[in-house]
């Protein structure tokens, strides 16, 4: 019965995303078919990342497995569904008012040029005529910053009104008018259109949906963190950066890290040793980053060794007390003092940010900024959202989830690798105390396997093909290289030549002149629309034959 269990789980699994196309390959590939153990596709061999499976509800459910169990579990939101907690995603919804949208801009009565109905604009001058000297009766003329005080203006009517006098004013010909005195003698009244202010819109607004955004904080430090992302990490719903997310989530936190059920054949000590590997990280690595203003952590740390550690506080953030004795207040303030963060001797907050820097590119922090606090890292270190990064692979830590260890940041994937060899056939941690080592990689014994039939290579000659062992059947079926002499795939092990992007054997009768036969090996060759001449004369024949 148990068996039937195992081998039903197992089923399931490889339904997941079943037949889905590959967004790689397009149409190379016919839809997604899981490999037994390699996780990748048995078509195209991409990961499940790779191909459109729509992974949230397991997404969900392995990062509520992750934190299962530890004092971050308020933050799953543990829903059981067949006894498998589940991680609360915090995908929101953003509205940002937008700017301003208007039909026209109001002009103040004393810029506004007569009889011009255009947009005012501070800097330009008029765009019909060029500006001509001023003659025009003293008092008659009004001067607008965008057009130079000259005698004409032109005007998009067609209406021309003509002061007494040299000076000229077009004005338009309908609208409200007002009536401007001339002090000049003989001066004309001028009429002048009134500037109809039209009111800008104020409710215009966007929505911009997150597919995640750092949870129990305030919306406007929310979208203010987001914007110091990079601009191609955003994890806005159906852009590059959601993309990037999806896969991120794959590859920095493998199920099968974390989960024996998810692994392929562990023996009963193999269970037991990771079940204490993972254990061990819940206890003493894993954490969830938390967004705060520098200016404010002296008050966090203060309140922090009050509350001691704990699940979520009543803002929705993880308690953020020291990791030792729960409510040791007196700790946390002399940590605070040593460290030189805000509410130490010396420190002021009207520098920047109480003379905190980014723990990773060593800039000062912005006060007013949001920034990444570690719990594990302890009061004095701080992130920019753009430098909470693993130090192995410089990737954004997915859902700011971290494992901290020796003082610096990892990701799921590489602390995983720095605890255990991890196996290059089936990307699983290695909890056997035997395995192969070849190539510069770890393998499980029974993994050391041709990539392209499965075939167990030890003993076997193979040949290392994009960084995979090949066996040499599937090598001189995929990727041999064919002779240009005699077109027979040349075998691995072989002497060849290479010459531009033609190969031969290294033989005398391949690697010949193509006029008199000649073996060029160690000779002089010229090389002509793929055949090999030993001479100038040899030449002269095949090209005039």
């Amino acid at each position: 019965m148990e068996i039937e269990k195992e081998i039903k789980k197992i089923t399931l699994g490889h339904e997941i995303g079943a037949g889905a196309a590959c967004l790689k390959c397009k149409d190379k590939c016919e839809g997604f078919d899981l490999h037994f153990w390699r996780k990748i596709c048995r078509n195209c061999k991409c990961g499940v990342e790779d191909h459109d499976v729509q992974l949230e509800t397991e997404e969900n459910k392995k990062v509520g497995k992750l934190f299962e169990d530890t004092k971050y579990t308020g933050l799953i939101a543990k829903l059981k569904k067949d006894g498998i907690p589940s991680y609360k995603g915090n995908q929101v919804t953003f509205s940002i008012p937008a700017a301003t949208i208007s039909t026209a801009t109001p002009v103040p009565a004393s810029t506004f040029v007569p009889g011009s109905s255009q947009t005012y604009t501070p800097s330009s001058q008029s765009a019909h005529a060029p500006p001509v000297a001023a003659t025009a009766v003293p008092g008659a003329s009004i001067h607008s910053p965008a057009v130079p005080a000259t005698g004409r203006t032109a005007a998009s009517g067609t209406g021309r009104t003509t002061a007494s006098g040299t000076g000229h004013t077009a004005a338009l010909g309908t609208g409200h008018s007002a009536s401007i005195p001339s002090k000049g003698p003989g001066a004309a009244t001028t009429a002048v259109p009134t500037p109809t202010a039209v009111p800008a819109k104020t409710d215009v607004v966007k929505s911009v949906t997150y597919e995640w955004a750092p949870p129990g904080i305030n919306q406007g430090l929310a979208l203010l963190y987001m914007e110091l992302l990079p601009p191609e990490r955003r994890p806005i719903a159906g852009s590059a950066g959601a993309d990037y997310r999806k896969k991120q989530m794959a590859k920095q936190l493998p199920d099968h890290d974390q989960d024996p059920e998810r692994c392929h054949e562990l023996s009963p000590s193999e269970v037991k040793q990771m079940q204490q590997y993972v254990r061990k990280y819940k206890d003493e690595a894993l954490g969830i980053g938390d967004i705060t203003l520098p200016e404010e952590m002296g008050l966090q740390a203060g309140l922090a060794g009050e509350r001691g550690p704990q699940g979520v506080g009543a803002g929705g953030k993880p308690g953020a007390g020291t990791t030792g004795t729960p409510g040791d207040k007196g700790d946390a303030i002399a940590t605070m003092g040593k460290v030189g963060a805000p509410g130490a001797d010396g420190t002021s907050l009207s520098g920047p940010a109480g003379n905190y820097s980014c723990h990773r590119c060593q800039l000062p922090m912005k006060k007013g900024e949001p920034a990444v606090y570690a719990e594990r890292a302890g009061y004095d270190k701080l992130w920019h959202p753009a430098c909470f990064v693993c130090c192995n692979c410089s990737e954004l830590l997915v859902d700011m989830i971290y494992f901290w260890k020796k003082d610096q940041l990892y990701c799921g994937r590489h602390y995983g690798d720095s605890e255990k060899p991890r196996c290059a056939g089936c990307d699983e941690l290695i909890f056997s105390n035997e395995y192969t080592q070849a190539e510069g990689h770890d393998w499980h014994l029974k993994h050391f396997c041709c990539f392209h039939c499965d075939c167990v290579l030890a003993g076997e000659t193979y040949v290392m093909e994009k960084d995979k062992p090949v066996c040499k059947p599937c090598y001189m079926k995929n990727h041999a290289v064919c002779c240009a002499a005699c077109q027979n795939p040349i075998e691995p092990e072989a002497q060849r030549v290479l010459y531009g992007e033609h190969h031969w054997h290294a033989e005398p009768q391949c690697f010949q002149c193509s006029c008199c036969s000649k073996c060029l090996m160690g000779q002089r060759f010229m090389a002509l629309q793929g055949m090999l001449l030993c001479s100038v004369e040899c030449k002269k024949k095949v090209m005039a034959s």
